[in-house]
């Protein structure tokens, strides 16, 4: 692996592990604490369009419809 692929690759783990903190942060700010199992479903997702879904869901949609997007999981992708 060249230096600028893990200049990368340490980049796109921060963007990541961005959009997770912002994504339970949004939610603590509107709904209150996440429960366990929610925190944890976003603390493990590395797909960055996953996270920034439910990260915009966390700002516009209700308690139910995170929880529901959350459970379900990332979003099947057609190929």
């Amino acid at each position: 692996m060249t230096t600028q692929e893990l200049v990368e690759q340490y980049i796109e783990q921060g963007r990541t592990l961005g959009m997770a903190q912002a994504t339970i942060e949004l939610y603590e700010a509107r709904f209150g604490p996440p429960p366990p199992s929610l925190r944890l479903a976003v603390e493990a997702m590395r797909d960055l369009s996953t996270l920034r879904a439910w990260l915009l869901l966390a700002g516009t949609g209700t308690r139910e419809e995170v929880h529901q997007a959350l459970a379900a999981g990332p979003p099947e992708r057609s190929s």
